[in-house]
């Protein structure tokens, strides 16, 4: 027989493999399931990190705040003009009218030493909110009856945060009180600004998230991660 080529196609073309636009689609569909149940997990990972990394930076300027205002004006247990105790109307209905005296105790306290951008009022949420906003994109905010609490809000946005039901996610509590005075927060008088201890009962177990992110170096543990 000749040598000559042959017309019909060789074995290896002829089962050469490939996917049929059924397989393809039932492939993609595959990636898309997966990546809608990793997606979440990878973006609350995301969202843990940046904020456990501006939580840490918030914590440190605050704390270096007070520490030069007390080259400045003293111990801090000293700063008897700094507290204001919430206020009530005929009725007993607590009235929020703060804004301009927290301003003043920021401006001599806090903001000489902070790199405070603008403030605001927030009054259509639950708890009226004295709001500053920071230059790194980050704010913080007094309730506006009272400013023992300072909420921290690593991912900015207070507006969307406050209205949000997973506040949790997006607001963080601290508490101040230089002078004490009230029995309720006693683990926090006079030493700085730390995470709020309102009414703890002084057991480990018993501890808010944010202590023991605290005591976990600014991680949150496992079991009281509010990304999960």
């Amino acid at each position: 027989m000749g040598g000559g080529h042959s017309n019909h196609p060789s074995l290896i073309s002829r089962f050469k493999p490939g996917f049929t636009l059924a397989e393809t689609l039932i492939t993609l569909s595959i990636i898309g399931v997966v990546a809608a149940l990793t997606m979440p997990v990878m973006v609350n990972k995301y969202h843990k990190s940046v904020a456990e990394t501006r939580i840490t930076k918030f914590y440190s300027i605050m704390n270096n705040a007070i520490r030069m205002a007390e080259i400045d004006y003293g111990p801090q247990d000293t700063w008897t003009d700094y507290y204001e105790n919430s206020e009530f109307d005929d009725d007993h209905n607590t009235l929020y009218e703060k804004g301009e005296k927290y301003d003043a105790h920021i401006n001599k306290y806090f903001a000489p030493y902070l790199k405070i951008v603008g403030s605001e009022e927030i009054r259509n949420v639950g708890t009226p909110q004295k709001v500053y906003y920071l230059s790194d994109g980050t704010a913080f905010s007094f309730n506006l009856h009272e400013n023992r609490e300072i909420n921290f809000f690593p991912f900015g946005n207070p507006k969307k945060c406050l209205a949000s039901a997973k506040r949790s996610r997006c607001s963080f509590c601290f508490a101040f009180l230089p002078t004490g005075g009230l029995l309720e927060y006693k683990y926090n008088f006079s030493n700085g600004m730390q995470p709020a201890l309102l009414m703890w009962d002084g057991k480990e177990e018993n501890l808010p998230c944010l202590k023991k992110a605290q005591f976990n170096g600014w991680k949150f543990p496992d079991d009281c991660n509010p990304w999960k």
